[in-house]
């Protein structure tokens, strides 16, 4: 006789959370071995939660996180306050809450946070943060010191369909110019998404904000673009093209030849287009092209799903202890930085004290490098830096990896709205 719990059970759907054999002589035979992984799945399948793997590009820490299920899909927000954008190199930051403490990927143990550089950003704040690929994975807040809570990094989840929904942007005052939230408009269905000044439900800013009096200003040779992580540790400051600047050559990016319907002989790049310096062709370019990815390896080196870059020469890159051009290299390296390898010769730098995505570099483009924009100096020119970089509206890199394709393509949309006719 089958018990009530087995019986509820074998009439649930989740049929797959335990070993069940069906042979052509018995309807259902129930496999009694007990093993402790059994057990563990059993009570997993009757849990009032959803659990969701998530991991960094290296893997070091992989863990799941638990999501009360009758709360599915979560509202959440995108946060563009400035240690958000400064702590992890972002135009927008994606955190989601969940349900008690990350926990081990194959039993309901909480993980070890060892593995994990701790980057301390407010008095009850702190980050997690891999320190060999750099992937943002946590925020744990303490202002209840005997109810601490922790949010995961979107980029860092298997899925995200069904689990959680962009519903709207908040601390978007600090951006000056309006920030991503120009760019990303809407929701998935279409619905406009509220832009709070501070946090949620407080004053909201219409589109087209922005507080920056020198927007019209025109641009002098002499001008530089500060850059600086949340910690100060890495600063560098852009100049404005030159020369120099268009001396480089460099095949085109996935955003301007979508790498997985163009002929590789137009990435290539045979005319030799100075792609990066805008306006294309202008006699004197005064601006870099800057544009949004979505690729797996940028999500999962920074735990969002937005990676911003701007496209800039190395020879305009300024280090602010030298005076001279930002080295890469082994040796007189730019101070501060940590290097991962994400794929063979391709680079990425970061902080190591508070995890921001500073370069992404490759051998065979060593003088193109790009710049991660959520480092900009807000103060002065704003986020998205518009009297510096030409962003570009046509498409989001790699859309086609998205983890998130409903918001990329709502991204994307955003963009095409906000073009100039």
């Amino acid at each position: 006789m089958i018990s009530l719990e087995l019986h509820y059970f074998l009439s649930s759907t989740r049929l797959d959370a335990y070993k069940v054999v069906v042979q052509p002589s018995l309807p259902f035979i129930f496999n009694t071995q007990y093993s402790p992984t059994h057990h563990t799945e059993f009570h997993r399948a009757m849990s009032p939660y959803t659990y969701i793997n998530a991991s960094c590009h290296c893997e070091l820490n992989t863990f799941r996180v638990a999501f009360p299920t009758e709360s599915l899909p979560i509202s959440s927000d995108l946060c563009h306050c400035d240690t958000c954008r400064h702590s992890s190199g972002q135009l927008v930051v994606y955190h989601v809450n969940i349900h008690g403490r990350p926990l081990e990927l194959h039993s309901d143990d909480p993980i070890d946070l060892s593995d994990m550089t701790q980057y301390k950003s407010g008095p009850h704040t702190t980050r997690y943060f891999c320190p060999i690929c750099s992937a943002h994975l946590l925020w744990e807040n303490k202002e209840k010191e005997d109810a601490p809570y922790y949010c995961v990094a979107a980029g860092s989840l298997e899925r995200v369909d069904g689990i959680v929904n962009v519903d709207y942007h908040i601390f978007v005052e600090d951006t000056k110019d309006g920030g991503l939230s120009e760019h990303l408009k809407t929701d998935a269905e279409g619905k406009e998404l509220a832009r709070y000044a501070k946090a949620k439900d407080s004053e909201t800013l219409p589109l087209g904000w922005n507080v920056l009096e020198q927007t019209a200003k025109p641009p002098s040779d002499d001008e530089k673009l500060h850059a600086y992580c949340a910690c100060k540790a890495i600063q560098f400051s852009i100049t404005r093209p030159n020369e120099d600047s268009s001396l480089p050559y460099a095949a085109y990016p996935d955003l301007l030849k979508p790498y997985d319907v163009t002929h590789l002989s137009k990435v290539h790049n045979s005319d030799n287009e100075k792609w990066w310096l805008r306006p294309v062709h202008a006699e004197k370019p005064t601006k870099y092209l800057a544009g949004h990815c979505a690729c797996r390896s940028c999500r999962l080196t920074s735990g969002f799903p937005i990676q911003s870059w701007a496209f800039v020469p190395r020879t305009n890159l300024i280090d602010p202890h030298t005076g001279t051009s930002v080295e890469l290299d082994d040796g007189n390296r730019l101070k501060g930085l940590k290097q991962y390898i994400s794929s063979p010769g391709r680079y990425r730098e970061f902080c190591p004290t508070c995890g921001a995505t500073v370069f992404w570099w490759n051998v065979s483009r060593p003088d193109i490098i790009d710049v991660s924009v959520g480092l900009v100096d807000q103060e002065k020119e704003g986020a998205r830096a518009e009297r510096w970089l030409d962003w570009h509206k046509e498409r989001v890199s790699f859309e086609e990896m998205a983890l998130a394709r409903q918001t990329i393509q709502a991204l994307e949309e955003g963009l095409k709205a906000s073009a100039t006719p």
